[in-house]
Protein backbone atom coordinates (compact mmCIF):
# COMPACT_ATOMS: atom_id res chain seq x y z
CA UNK A 1 0.00 0.00 0.00
CA UNK A 2 1.03 3.25 -0.70
CA UNK A 3 1.07 5.94 1.69
CA UNK A 4 0.92 9.85 -0.59
CA UNK A 5 1.93 12.12 1.66
CA UNK A 6 5.09 10.47 2.30
CA UNK A 7 5.18 8.25 -1.31
CA UNK A 8 6.43 5.15 1.24
CA UNK A 9 4.92 2.35 0.34
CA UNK A 10 4.24 -0.41 3.00
CA UNK A 11 3.74 -3.73 1.74
CA UNK A 12 0.37 -5.08 1.96
CA UNK A 13 1.24 -8.74 3.37
CA UNK A 14 2.12 -6.73 6.43
CA UNK A 15 -1.61 -4.93 6.67
CA UNK A 16 -3.25 -8.03 5.91
CA UNK A 17 -1.67 -10.02 8.69
CA UNK A 18 -2.35 -7.23 11.04
CA UNK A 19 -6.12 -6.69 9.97
CA UNK A 20 -6.35 -11.01 10.03
CA UNK A 21 -4.33 -11.97 12.67
CA UNK A 22 -3.67 -8.81 15.22
CA UNK A 23 0.46 -9.05 14.47
CA UNK A 24 2.83 -9.65 12.46
CA UNK A 25 6.57 -10.75 12.15
CA UNK A 26 8.27 -8.51 9.73
CA UNK A 27 12.23 -7.68 8.22
CA UNK A 28 14.78 -6.07 9.97
CA UNK A 29 15.02 -4.62 7.19
CA UNK A 30 11.26 -2.98 6.20
CA UNK A 31 12.17 -1.61 10.08
CA UNK A 32 15.18 -0.30 9.37
CA UNK A 33 14.65 1.60 6.44
CA UNK A 34 11.85 3.71 7.57
CA UNK A 35 13.23 3.61 11.13
CA UNK A 36 10.89 2.39 14.26
CA UNK A 37 9.27 5.36 15.35
CA UNK A 38 7.87 6.54 11.68
CA UNK A 39 6.90 3.01 10.76
CA UNK A 40 5.11 3.21 14.10
CA UNK A 41 3.22 6.48 12.97
CA UNK A 42 2.47 5.53 9.84
CA UNK A 43 0.76 2.35 10.57
CA UNK A 44 -1.02 4.30 13.47
CA UNK A 45 -2.13 7.02 10.32
CA UNK A 46 -3.41 3.82 8.74
CA UNK A 47 -5.32 2.89 11.73
CA UNK A 48 -3.32 0.28 12.52
CA UNK A 49 -1.98 1.66 16.40
CA UNK A 50 1.07 -0.90 16.95
CA UNK A 51 3.68 -2.02 19.31
CA UNK A 52 7.35 -3.44 18.10
CA UNK A 53 8.57 -6.12 20.11
CA UNK A 54 12.22 -6.74 19.11
CA UNK A 55 12.74 -10.63 20.75
CA UNK A 56 16.83 -12.10 20.03
CA UNK A 57 16.80 -15.92 19.09
CA UNK A 58 18.99 -16.97 22.06
CA UNK A 59 18.33 -14.83 25.20
CA UNK A 60 21.19 -16.22 26.75
CA UNK A 61 24.05 -15.22 24.07
CA UNK A 62 25.85 -12.03 25.53
CA UNK A 63 25.90 -9.04 23.02
CA UNK A 64 29.60 -7.36 23.44
CA UNK A 65 27.61 -3.53 21.87
CA UNK A 66 24.00 -2.69 21.60
CA UNK A 67 23.07 -2.88 18.15
CA UNK A 68 19.76 -0.53 17.40
CA UNK A 69 18.22 -3.25 15.20
CA UNK A 70 20.05 -5.82 15.81
CA UNK A 71 20.45 -8.77 12.45
CA UNK A 72 19.53 -11.67 15.24
CA UNK A 73 16.12 -11.12 16.33
CA UNK A 74 12.05 -10.88 15.45
CA UNK A 75 10.43 -7.84 14.64
CA UNK A 76 6.75 -8.47 16.11
CA UNK A 77 4.05 -6.09 15.35
CA UNK A 78 1.24 -6.42 17.54
CA UNK A 79 -1.87 -4.11 17.64
CA UNK A 80 -2.72 -2.78 21.21
CA UNK A 81 -5.38 -3.83 22.50
CA UNK A 82 -7.70 -1.26 25.14
CA UNK A 83 -8.91 -3.61 27.32
CA UNK A 84 -12.40 -1.78 28.89
CA UNK A 85 -14.05 -3.70 32.08
CA UNK A 86 -17.26 -3.05 32.77
CA UNK A 87 -18.74 -3.60 36.71
CA UNK A 88 -22.19 -4.73 37.09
Amino acid sequence: MKFQEENIEIPDWILRHLRRFGNCCCGRDIVKKYGKDEFLELLRKEGYPCILKIVYENKYKKHRRRVKYPVDAYYILEIECVVKSYFI
